[in-house]
């Protein structure tokens, strides 16, 4: 699919827009390029092929512990972690509560402070000796 060129009258340049290549012959090249390697390092290798083999357990089976023993580290860790968090927001949330109630107990007091004032205002204008 071939786009039409693009002329920019200000800055005097023509530009080609840029085509999406395709990933597959490119992916076929690298899987190529892999089975020719194990081709020749197959071919030149020092060690029978029982030899290969069973380095290559080993050195699996070495690397599945080791990667075991990193998982349940970091699946450890982030346990802690989360542990961790809701420790404090469980600390923070108990502190707004009784920061609230604190708030809400100073607004009632003044609440009930102004009350007791205006009721007072209120029986001193409807007294009788009031001018």
């Amino acid at each position: 699919m071939d786009f039409p060129e693009v002329y920019d009258m200000e800055a005097n340049t023509q530009y080609r827009p840029v085509l999406q290549e395709r990933a597959g012959p490119k992916v076929m090249m690298f899987v190529g390029g892999m089975a020719l390697g194990y081709a020749i390092a197959t071919l030149f290798a020092p060690k029978s092929g029982r030899e290969i083999r069973s380095s290559l357990s080993g050195y699996a089976k070495n690397t599945s512990e080791n990667v075991s023993g990193a998982m349940r580290s970091a699946v450890n860790a982030a346990r802690d972690a989360g542990r961790s968090v809701s420790q404090r927001v469980s600390e923070a949330l108990d502190q707004g509560k009784e920061k609230a109630k604190q708030a809400a107990d100073t607004a009632a007091s003044k609440a009930g402070t102004s009350a007791r004032s205006a009721e007072e205002a209120v029986h001193e204008r409807a007294a009788p000796g009031y001018q």
